[in-house]
């Protein structure tokens, strides 16, 4: 049985500044749970597949508690050029990894299958930092990583 995406979560978070800040997800209602099935653009603590309980505020889902991790990892980048989109964003599908494009240029995330070893990610993703090509913040490092 194929669930649909079709249920948006929203995800109440403190952003960098200390300030309440929220982002929506799209999920699967999965009967015991809802499935998060995008990756986080801002929001920490939470990947792609984990299984999550929400609280329903008049038809408006809010995200509750985290019931199944799904062993992936979300890794949050800001990539500086617009002209180095294509060269870092194709590495990191070299890698295997998933990500997508948030609406402000150049603020993409990124996901980690669990199958995956970070180590080789996180080596270009330094380089790329040193070099001054991009920033990131590693928001939801897999335990199994």
């Amino acid at each position: 049985m194929i669930n649909e995406i079709n249920d948006k979560i929203t995800l109440v978070y403190y952003d960098l500044d200390g300030n309440i800040a929220m982002e929506s997800v799209w999920a699967s209602n999965e009967g015991t749970g809802y499935r998060i099935k995008n990756i986080p653009f801002f929001a920490p603590n939470l990947a792609y597949d984990d299984l999550i309980s929400v609280e329903d505020d008049n038809g408006e889902l809010f995200f509750d508690d985290i019931l199944e991790e799904s062993g992936n990892s979300t890794i949050q980048l800001i990539i500086y050029n617009e002209k180095d989109i294509e060269d870092i964003t194709k590495k990191i599908e070299s890698f295997e990894c998933g990500w997508e494009g948030s609406h402000l240029k150049g603020h993409i995330s990124v996901n980690v299958p669990r199958e995956i070893c970070y180590k080789a990610v996180k080596i270009f993703l330094n380089n790329e930092f040193v070099d001054k090509k991009l920033d990131y913040k590693e928001a939801c490092l897999s335990h199994e990583k």
